[in-house]
């Protein structure tokens, strides 16, 4: 049997080269391996569809050169016809060559009566399953076609079929029969990977980022990354920069394109129809009629995709072409005296009607219509910001320095794109004035390019860690925008809401809860109307996030519900927008004892990144987790690693996140049962924030030093933004120190008012901060038994804390001579008043300092005021509340 590495071969068939050699010699230097994979079935029927140019003779070629899973089958390459045909005049053509393809099997008389009935009885009456070619098939007259194929697989043991399409779907021209492997335009492009591998193989050696920019310009399509080897494999190697190899595959492009489709007058509309069409990225049958009105575009959209020059999207009704060859045709176009900035306005404002802003910005770049571009960007920046950043980035740094000189905003935007600014612009330090300014001004210019300025310094800041200056601008933006009239705020309203956003969070992160969650609010309720639709997701989580850290819960659940509604948000805005609320999440469900809600949402937190500016929320919400699970020392462990990852080049005293995770610290050595570090940190921090004061209290309270706690929760100022969960914990703390000294009576006056809260939030969480038996017995001595309090002792929470932790403890003797050296007295004068030896003393003093891991007296006055020795009667060994 011939076709085959070996085999006899008759005279007459001595000269053909083998089908095999053929295809095999057609193939790229280059194996494939994804697309053979994709053809691993060894019989049934296998669709090839896509335009001329996309190698598919080649790819059978690479299939068979596969060791597996076709080892020496006959193979049967039936050609394409030279123009369109019927059925009987197909299959007539296609037993001739399959019979001239095979010798083992006796010839059939030339005279074929019925071609297609004895193809298949030729077919079976092989030893061997045939591996058959069709090629173009599309070209066929007439229906049947698929019902046909699929007979002669049925009757024909072990055939494969492939066939291939260039101008009809498969479902057009196969009539929906099964299909066991379909390869696509999608399937047959090279990948940026694959373009890698094939230019290696052709000996040609170059970075792969440009191999990369190479293939996308290309598109990936087989006939052109074979032009482009040849291209780049003519370029000495000295001459192959990256600008002067598309230099020349552009020009190979250009005339490889006007070959396409040439000028004669037989190809005169086709030509026009195609020059009309070059500015399209994408076309469709309305953008072809938009270009070329009044005629017919779909017979020559097929003609076009025919000749390779435009591919089909088999699952959309849309045309594509490579970069390159859109360019090269606008090339074409330009010199015939075509229209192409025109109609890239045309299709710009096309895409602007249809609210696809990434396309009419990219169409009014192409124009270089800047005063377009700009007008584009100044009425849509918040939509781009969602899904294409980096095409704003590109629009920015590409407009002429004229219209960019005009509009300071705009130039601005540009920095904070780029993170080029790190201090607040000196001009708007210069205009920014009172709100009462702008309320009159008859332009609402003004007023807008200091919102859109004074929003990017508040991210510039924010991104310096300098929160208490951004959350200054943003209070000065909002007098501003309260203040704007309706009129005045025109085509601006689709933007407000981002900027309300963006301001409602540099509140948030400086503790300002009222104003971050009036802003939170306002843009949430305004991106509904006017969007962008990222906003109300985002800002619904952060308000959640806001009534979460308050511990207001009834309120952080309805915003969670209400953030729940919307779609995730794609792009690099995904995680800034689900941050909020996954937070939240994790803080609602550990204040509601809900212990397995809280596993699955800090899952979801873990997956969320960058943290970006709320990173200190979600690092204190897992702290929070930590603590619940009796697990301190990763909760350290993650305090450690959040620090790592996000310092900021400005430590900022107002900042509320490091006061949320300056308070985790404590809580978190407390539950290590590291009391003495607890107090240091607490000393050392001096944060006037509640949260901060109340967990150095609870040090203090759970080291023995009840008096101190009780007077650091009555030095709470409780007057500014109110935090009803820290309340809770505060008075709890008084609860815990009154019942430690016996003050029964207060006790139980701070037991029933944290109660209260407690009812009021829904947080039954803070009840761990205190152990059960003190619960217990400040709840028999209370006049009434709560509900919150009955649900909590039934519940599975563990007590966060040791009841009773150690603490550094001083023998007498120790004590006095840490006086003394307070005191300032010399080590003789020490000596002679405790009646011994200097040398005795001396000893006192290193095991001292051994014990205060201090090397000075200096040192150990410090300690010994930071961890309040002094204040302590010596001998005291232990504290439990």
């Amino acid at each position: 049997m011939s076709g085959s590495k070996s085999g006899p071969m008759d005279r007459k068939n001595r000269s053909r080269v083998s089908v095999r050699r053929r295809l095999l010699g057609a193939t790229s230097s280059t194996p494939r391996a994804r697309l053979v994979k994709l053809m691993q079935s060894p019989s049934g029927l296998t669709v090839l569809d896509a335009p001329r140019g996309f190698g598919k003779t080649a790819l059978a070629g690479l299939w068979l050169s596969a060791p597996a899973p076709l080892p020496n089958r006959p193979v049967v390459w039936v050609p394409a016809p030279d123009a369109r045909t019927n059925h009987v005049d197909y299959w007539d053509r296609a037993l001739t060559v399959i019979q001239d393809s095979c010798e083992a099997v006796p010839r059939l008389a030339a005279d074929h009566q019925h071609p297609e009935r004895e193809m298949r009885e030729y077919l079976a009456a092989s030893t061997v399953p045939f591996v058959v070619v069709f090629n173009r098939v599309d070209l066929i007259e007439g229906d049947g076609l698929g019902e046909r194929l699929t007979a002669l697989i049925d009757e024909v043991p072990g055939l494969k079929i492939i066939v291939t399409l260039q101008d009809r779907a498969s479902v057009e021209v196969l009539d929906n029969v099964p299909i066991d492997e379909y390869l696509s335009v999608d399937d047959l492009r090279f990948t940026p990977d694959e373009a890698v591998t094939l230019f290696s193989g052709a000996g040609i050696v170059l970075p792969s980022n440009d191999v990369h920019s190479i293939c996308q310009r290309l598109a990936g399509v087989p006939a052109l990354m074979k032009l482009a080897v040849e291209v780049v494999n003519g370029l000495p190697e000295r001459s192959r920069s990256r600008e002067m190899i598309r230099q020349r595959i552009d020009l190979a492009l250009y005339g490889y394109t006007k070959r396409q489709v040439p000028p004669g007058a037989e190809n005169s509309e086709l030509a026009r129809f195609t020059r009309q069409l070059a500015p399209a990225r994408t076309v469709t049958v309305e953008i072809a009629q938009l270009l070329a009105p009044g005629i017919d575009v779909v017979p020559l959209l097929n003609r076009l995709e025919s000749t390779g020059v435009l591919f089909h999207d088999r699952q959309l009704p849309h045309w594509h072409c490579a970069p390159a060859v859109r360019d090269a045709l606008m090339r074409i176009d330009d010199e015939a005296g075509g229209a192409s900035g025109e109609r890239l306005l045309l299709l710009s404002r096309y895409c602007l009607e249809r609210s696809d802003i990434a396309g009419a910005v990219h169409y009014a770049i192409d124009a270089q219509a800047w005063a377009e571009v700009a007008d584009i960007l100044n009425r849509h920046w918040a939509d781009l910001l969602v899904d294409h950043a980096g095409l704003l980035r590109k629009a920015m740094w590409s407009m002429p320095a004229e219209i960019m000189g005009a509009n300071h905003s705009m130039r601005v935007g540009r920095d904070m794109l780029e993170l080029r600014l790190r201090t607040p612009s000196s001009d708007y330090g210069s205009r920014g004035a009172a709100a009462s300014e702008f309320v009159d001004v008859d332009a609402a210019t003004d007023a807008l390019v200091r919102l859109n300025s004074g929003t990017v310094q508040i991210v510039v800041l924010r991104a310096s860690g300098e929160y208490r200056r951004s959350a200054d601008v943003a209070r000065n933006l909002v007098r501003i925008a309260d203040n704007l009239s309706v009129a005045q705020i025109g085509d601006f309203r689709s933007q407000l809401p981002a900027l309300r956003l963006i301001w409602g969070v540099a509140f948030q992160l400086v503790g300002s809860v009222d104003d971050a969650a009036t802003q939170l609010a306002i843009a949430y309720r305004d991106s509904l109307e006017h969007g962008p639709r990222f906003v109300s997701r985002h800002s619904a989580g952060n308000a959640a996030l806001d009534a979460a850290l308050r511990g207001n819960l009834l309120e952080a659940s309805q915003w969670l519900r209400v953030e729940g509604d919307f779609p995730d948000v794609a792009g690099w805005l995904g995680p800034p927008s689900h941050i909020g609320g996954a937070i939240a999440r994790v803080l609602v469900a550990l204040d509601t004892l809900d212990f397995a809600a809280a596993a699955a949402a800090v899952e979801v937190l873990d997956g969320i990144s960058p943290a970006g500016d709320v990173w200190a929320f979600g690092a204190y919400a897992r702290t929070r987790w930590s603590l619940a699970r009796r697990d301190p020392f990763t909760g350290l462990v993650t305090l450690q690693r959040a620090g790592a990852a996000n310092e900021s080049p400005v430590t900022c005293d107002a900042s509320s996140g490091a006061a949320f995770l300056s308070a985790a610290r404590i809580d978190l050595l407390l539950a290590a049962g590291e009391g003495g570090k607890a107090t240091d940190e607490a000393a050392v921090l001096g944060s006037r924030m509640p949260i901060v004061q109340v967990s150095a209290a609870r040090a203090y309270l759970l080291t023995g030093n009840p008096e101190r706690a009780l007077r650091m929760c009555r030095e709470i100022d409780w007057s500014a933004d109110f935090y009803p969960r820290v309340r809770v914990e505060a008075t709890l703390v008084e609860a815990a120190a009154y019942h430690s000294v016996g003050e029964w009576s207060d006790a139980v006056d701070s037991w029933s008012r944290a109660c209260e809260l407690v009812e009021q939030t829904g947080a039954l969480s803070a009840f761990s901060t205190i152990p059960r038996r003190v619960i217990e017995d400040l709840e028999s001595r209370a006049q009434s038994r709560e509900p919150s309090v009955v649900a909590f002792l039934e519940s599975e929470a563990v007590e966060i804390y040791p009841a009773t932790i150690e603490r550094l403890v001083l023998s007498r003797r120790e004590a006095e001579v840490l006086r003394g050296l307070s005191d300032g007295l010399p080590i003789a004068d020490i000596a002679r008043k405790l009646f011994v030896t200097q040398n005795t003393m001396k000893s006192h003093v290193r095991r001292l300092y051994r014990k205060l891991g201090v090397h000075s007296r200096d040192e150990a006055v410090a300690a010994a005021h930071r961890l309040s020795l002094l204040d302590v009667e010596p001998e005291r060994q232990r504290s439990s509340p």
